[in-house]
């Protein structure tokens, strides 16, 4: 619904003493305060004021206003049609001095009262009062009496909402017949069955179908010595459910009608009604139980979503395997479960453990006779007993937690059905049909933060123990992975063994999976991981195995596709089922990794269950997918830099499409971290050739980012890797880019030694092509150094080689060094020509970042002639080329030097401007020319 995103931009309006009023809707809407009523006579006023009551205290948004005012019938502009029904209302409210209570907020609107002020803020306070009264059977009749005292008609009766009448009114009917019922309850408790029977007979004539009623018909009517007339009350409610439902009555009805039948209540139970078991089954709470405070209140949210709900709330925890999903979740129950005055019921499904998993007739059967149910009355038919499950449960207010499960389609028949029973399901899986078709909420437990860690770790160990050595304490959490279960074991370690310093313990966990072994499949962290990984499909399985390979941080569905030699969409499901099976995260949309003991696991797997000749043809297809597209996006970005390519990929390898500019750029800087990662392994793993190549994709990306300690690192691994090989080629090419990184770190001597030794190389060699390229680099490196005579010469070396060897693309390069080094001597149109010369070449190799650095030369020359307009202009082309292929130290040399032209031109605040915007990226990259453009931003505010 665009019309309605984003808030008012009017800020919110300050409650006020909202003084005496009141406001209902448990009956037509009622607006008063200091005894004054107000009739609202526009039906769209009464739903907006009525949303706002349900909703006290909250922030009720536009998209609810409008639907709720007109359903799926919008007007054209629903958002001002809102606010304008908000106008209307305050207008109304302020004819009893109570315009101020409705606020208005980012995105909507709140009623500002406190909530005895509203009939169902004021149920809800009578409600816990009746529940804490729960062994005072005076003070719970009072408390439910009071609240029965709220309703004054059908709810919302004159609210004209579609959907408030069709998700609200049946809800709060419920809670009326439920408040009922529970008075009925305390009052036969107390022998009162013979005043209730009239209003019972009432009831049950509108509620044919609620057992609950017809129940306490029966014992009322028995009470008074009408046993024949509660006999026959059962006889036509049995009677009506099986011609409607083809169901028998509840274990609980059929046991309460034998009771009357042989006369034992009577002699049993006196006047005593029959009560139904409460079952307690919530397993202990973790003693030291951490963190997780938003995942808490997302449960506590469920509690909220009950208020009005017209059947159950289910809520799914959801997580990888030892990230403590089972440990919230009791947790939380144990928090909440006085709020459910019939019990709790709580079953592990087994769905992930070495045996069978637990099938839903199973655990309703056992719920059953949890609930009262005898053995023999539990029927054998898995749809009768589906039924009989229902109807046990309707009615009660419980809280069930499922444990472990493995689908949908084991806990569904599970579900209650009633609106004030809650269901909490936890699952490695993610459920999604529950969610999608079941209405289901989810909360997603990810790994622990450093905090979270830290705080088990303390409640575990003592804070006193994790302050005195904290680096230990980190290192701890970093093996565990910041995994629950592995942190909780790790604990343990430390717990037994106290005497032991934190930094052995850390030590030991190094080690890997081992050093977590509890010798118990529930609690081993490799066990634990097994059992989700067993039921996975073969291929998902296989796909985990080989993602054992990926030295990475992530890895996308092309890569997945490579590793695994399969077509993109199979791999793509594939690491769908993973991430369902939460064995994989998907941490942005596209990526996905795996966390560190369970790369460690996958890697066990890979290692153990792939035969060696698969996964060296798995590792070459991943080094293939790398490569080759990493060449393809370099050579789109600038065709200049790529060189020789790295042969024929493999067939199985996914090849993307990277054909224009903004596609090669975007694939290889959200590969940066694991082409890096995949280098070093490729290093440590001998493929001295792929690392070579690998170089040569990741160079030109640093260098236009602006990264020269990450360069020099590349760099000096491709040195190694030529060194191994043998190739004193390849090892002068990899001396001449240490040489230009040098030079731009200012780093003089090293910048000289591997200058010359890339000289040397090339000379032994023959490389006329290589000796060309050091002499451009010297020519740059001795301008730099001020010895511009000699830049000069090396400069026309360099072009002569070029020109000779007659590659377009150096030559060009040549053109514009020479073009630079006229600059430095004063020959500034001899500059302008050759720059020129460059330029064209460069245009017609369609080569942007070689175009920017010849524009600010272009610019340099215009400057050192005066020509200021024209210099200007060539440094914002220059700038607008390096921002187009981004390359951050290109942009801020070319803002430096507009800096400075506009400083000669006379326009200081232009030159700031532009110092400034050079400054922060020359900082941001830790360029030595920072301080030059600081000096010059100083001098110009002094």
């Amino acid at each position: 619904m665009s019309d309605l995103d984003g808030g008012e931009s009017c800020a919110s309006t300050p409650a006020g003493s909202p003084g005496r009023v009141e406001l209902g809707v448990l009956g037509p809407l009622r607006v008063a305060a200091g005894g004054t009523e107000l009739e609202l006579t526009s039906p769209r006023s009464r739903s907006f004021l009525a949303l706002l009551v349900l909703n006290a205290g909250r922030q009720v948004s536009l998209s609810e206003f409008a639907d709720a005012l007109w359903g799926a019938e919008l007007p054209q502009n629903p958002r001002r049609a809102v606010q304008l029904c908000a106008v209307r209302v305050r207008a109304q409210l302020d004819r009893i001095g109570a315009g101020d209570i409705v606020v208005t907020c980012p995105d909507g609107y709140r009623l500002d009262v406190p909530p005895e002020a509203t009939d169902t803020g004021a149920l809800a306070l009578r409600l816990s009062e009746a529940d804490a009264a729960a062994d005072d059977a005076e003070r719970e009749l009072a408390a439910v009496t009071a609240a029965l005292g709220l309703w004054r008609g059908e709810p919302l009766a004159d609210v004209p909402s579609e959907e408030l009448q069709r998700e609200v009114a049946p809800g709060l009917r419920e809670k009326r017949l439920q408040l009922l019922e529970r008075r009925f309850d305390i009052l036969l408790r107390r022998g009162s069955g013979a005043e209730l029977v009239d209003e019972l007979v009432a009831l049950t004539a509108r509620h044919p179908l609620r057992e609950g009623l017809s129940g306490q018909l029966m014992q009322a009517l028995h009470h008074c010595g009408r046993r024949g007339e509660a006999l026959d009350v059962y006889h036509r409610f049995r009677r009506r459910l099986s011609d409607e439902f083809g169901v028998e009555p509840s274990e609980s009805m059929r046991t309460l009608h034998a009771a009357i039948l042989t006369g034992r209540q009577d002699e049993d139970r006196g006047t005593e009604p029959l009560r139904l078991p409460v079952p307690r089954q919530l397993p202990a709470s973790a003693g030291a139980f951490s963190g997780r405070k938003g995942e808490l209140a997302e449960l506590d949210g469920l509690l909220t979503a009950m208020n009005g709900s017209s059947g159950p709330v289910v809520g799914v925890v959801t997580g990888t395997a030892g990230v403590g999903k089972t440990t919230l979740a009791v947790h939380w129950a144990r928090r909440v479960a006085d709020r459910f005055v019939d019990g709790q019921l709580f079953a592990d499904l087994r769905g992930y453990h070495p045996g069978q998993a637990l099938s839903p007739d199973r655990v309703q059967a056992r719920f059953l006779r949890t609930l009262g149910v005898r053995g023999e009355d539990i029927p054998t038919d898995a749809d009768e007993l589906t039924a009989m499950f229902r109807s046990t449960m309707d009615g009660r207010r419980l809280l069930m937690v499922l444990d472990n499960a493995n689908s949908a389609d084991q806990v569904r028949p599970l579900l209650p059905t009633g609106p004030d029973c809650l269901a909490v399901v936890t699952s490695r899986d993610a459920l999604l049909s529950l969610i999608a078709i079941d209405g289901a909420s989810r909360v997603n437990l990810e790994l622990f933060d450093m905090v979270e860690a830290r705080e088990l770790l303390a409640r575990r160990l003592g804070p006193e123990r994790l302050a005195v050595e904290s680096q230990a304490a980190d290192d701890i959490i970093a093996a565990s992975a910041r995994l629950p279960l592995a942190l909780a074991i790790a604990a343990a370690r430390a717990v037994i063994d106290r005497g032991a310093p934190l930094s052995a313990l850390a030590e030991q966990l190094r080690g890997g999976l081992d050093a977590f072994d509890t010798a118990s499949d529930l609690t081993d962290v490799r066990a634990v991981f097994s059992w989700s990984y067993r039921a996975l499909s073969p291929d998902a399985a296989r796909m985990l195995r080989l993602l054992g390979l990926h030295p990475g941080p992530h890895l996308t569905v092309p890569a997945a596709a490579s590793l695994g030699g399969l077509p993109v969409r199979t791999a793509g499901r594939l690491l769908d089922e993973l991430v369902r099976a939460n064995l994989v995260t998907e941490p942005v949309p596209g990526r996905f990794a795996l966390h560190d003991l369970m790369r460690e696991y996958a890697a066990e797997l890979v290692s153990a269950d792939e035969a060696e000749a698969d996964r060296d043809r798995a590792v070459r297809r991943l080094l293939d997918h790398y490569l080759h597209n990493g060449y393809a996006a370099v050579d789109v970005i600038d065709p200049l830099l790529t060189g020789d390519g790295p042969g024929e990929a493999l067939p199985e390898v996914a090849l993307e499409d990277l054909a224009d500019h903004d596609a090669a750029l975007n694939w290889i800087t959200a590969e940066q971290e694991v082409l890096l990662s995949i280098l070093d392994w490729a290093a440590d793993a001998g493929f001295d050739r792929q690392v070579w190549q690998l170089v040569w994709v990741l160079f030109p990306y640093l260098m236009r980012q602006g990264s020269p300690a990450q360069a020099i690192s590349c760099l000096e691994a491709a040195l190694k890797a030529g060194e191994r090989l043998g190739e004193p080629l390849l090892q002068a090419r990899a001396h001449r880019g240490l040489g230009n990184m040098y030079l731009r770190a200012a780093r003089d001597e090293d910048a000289d030694r591997h200058f010359e030794t890339a000289l040397t190389l090339y000379r032994d060699n023959g490389d006329l092509s290589g000796e060309a390229h050091v002499a451009m680099g010297l020519a740059a490196f001795r301008e730099q150094q001020g010895r511009h005579p000699e830049a000069l010469e090396h400069a026309l070396r360099a072009l002569d080689l070029h020109e000779r060897l007659g590659d377009t693309g150096s030559h060009a390069n040549a053109l514009n060094s020479v073009a630079c080094c006229y600059i430095q001597v004063g020959q500034h149109q001899l500059a302008l020509d050759h720059g020129r010369r460059s330029l064209a070449a460069f245009r017609e190799l369609k080569a942007p970042e070689a175009e920017s650095a010849v524009m600010d030369t272009i610019g340099d020359a215009h400057q050192q002639l005066g020509q200021f307009t024209e210099a200007i202009d060539s440094y914002q082309e220059a700038i607008r080329l390096a921002r187009q292929v981004g390359n951050r130290f290109y942009t801020a040399r070319s803002l430096d030097n507009l800096g400075d032209t506009y400083h000669a031109s006379g326009d200081q605040a232009a030159a700031q401007g532009a110092w400034r915007e050079a400054e922060a990226i020359f900082d941001e990259l830790q360029h030595p020319a920072v301080r030059q453009v600081r000096g010059k931003l100083a001098g110009a505010a002094a």
